[in-house]
């Protein structure tokens, strides 16, 4: 392998990935993970419960149910009675979510497991999530007030990032996965007629109630619920596809634990101490575009990083290219000497639109085995995430 090729490879191998897995993948992704609730935590005194019952229109649902059950739909077996399963019991009963433990399977390109802490009014605390296989391979989520801590196991790297619309924008997104979300679209869904909703319930102790739905406008779907037939909460989600007349099982979503102390270790990562950590939130990343136009900073970003090459000057590199500290930049280019810049193109937009990048042609020469070289590089450079007045390369050049 030649000098030219080495270098093209080292950079194709780069460890960082902070384009579209910082926005897309790392916080989409996550955003398939967080669940967020918004309700309140029943008071024990009945008084108070039924106060707060009737503040909430999901529970005043439930709590008229209630009463007509009470008085005609009691059942007897072995010694004990059972008011009759209806969906806004489970409305009421998320009312009080503190905390959930979830597993999805099979988790595909997306979370596998999560676990998720709220405050009394619903407001997520802090939340973990692993991903087992993702395009930036296996890695791991922490995420807590608008602060998150990613894990790339696969690629042997920390990204520490902090934004608090990014948070916002992925609690409200991650919502498809809120046991709360979801048996409310549910019910929304009934009421509109989009869902028919067969219940079975059981006659036996302990035996979930299970939930039949079909969707009236598309058949080839369908979907179980089981109930926990004493709490009325959730225990498992399965997603069902017709294929050849006979329903196949798709994907299940389940609901392990309920307001259940989860160990403050949990929400730690276990990094071994010599992976590559870049922070973020401790060091001004990138270049400040100040009133420069896009194209301008784009340009700049890319004619600054090679120069600070040139000058062997990694820390200042390393701040352009992703906040990567300057150890791990000089291990990767201090054995090339870059000796200057032969043009810097105008940028064009990445083909892939969703991360956002501008990409900057540039021709460089330098020196490597003894022979000089001149290649064409094409940096990847956009916004800082949650920092739109900073510009960095990320994802390679």
């Amino acid at each position: 392998m030649n000098s030219a090729d080495e270098l093209e490879d080292r950079i194709k191998h780069l460890r960082v990935m902070t384009d579209d897995a910082v926005d897309q993948r790392i916080l989409a992704d996550a955003s398939a993970a967080l669940l967020k609730a918004q309700s309140v935590l029943l008071d024990a005194r009945p008084s108070s419960v039924w106060r707060n019952i009737m503040r909430n229109q999901w529970a005043r649902l439930a709590a008229g149910l209630l009463i007509a059950a009470t008085i005609g739909t009691f059942t007897f077996h072995r010694q004990f009675a059972t008011v009759a399963y209806a969906l806004e019991q489970t409305l009421e009963a998320n009312l009080g979510l503190r905390s959930i433990h979830i597993c999805v399977e099979p988790a595909g390109s997306g979370m596998g497991e999560s676990w998720a802490t709220f405050d009394e009014n619903g407001n997520l605390l802090r939340a973990k999530m692993y991903f087992p296989k993702t395009e930036d391979g296996e890695k791991e989520v922490v995420w807590q007030g608008d602060k998150a801590e990613v894990w790339f196991k696969t690629k042997g790297s920390v990204l520490v990032l902090r934004d608090k619309a990014a948070s916002e924008r992925i609690a409200k997104e991650a919502r498809a996965s809120d046991p709360k979300t979801i048996m409310e679209k549910l019910y929304e869904a009934r009421s509109k007629g989009k869902v028919s909703i067969e219940t079975q319930a059981s006659t036996t102790e302990g035996v979930p109630i299970r939930l039949v739905v079909s969707f009236t406008d598309s058949p080839e779907k369908r979907e179980i619920y089981q109930i926990d037939p004493q709490t009325k909460l959730v225990e498992k989600l399965q997603k069902y596809h017709l294929v050849d007349g006979e329903y196949k099982l798709t994907g299940s979503i389940e609901f392990l634990e309920y307001n259940q102390e989860i160990p403050a270790a949990t929400f730690a990562l276990d990094i071994p101490a010599n992976v590559m950590r870049i922070d973020w939130t401790s060091q001004e990343v990138g270049l400040s575009k100040g009133d420069l136009t896009d194209d301008q900073i784009a340009v700049k970003a890319a004619r600054e990083f090679f120069e600070a090459l040139i000058a062997k000057d990694f820390g200042r590199a390393g701040q352009i290219y992703s906040g990567m500290p300057a150890k791990e930049m000089e291990e990767l280019f201090g054995k090339i000497e870059f000796t200057r810049i032969v043009s810097v193109g105008d940028p064009t937009p990445h083909s892939d639109a969703r991360t956002r990048f501008l990409q900057v042609p540039c021709v460089v020469e330098f020196r490597a085995g003894g022979n000089t070289h001149v290649k064409t590089f094409t940096p990847n450079i956009r916004p800082v995430e949650g920092q739109p007045d900073r510009w960095l390369i990320g994802g390679g050049i």
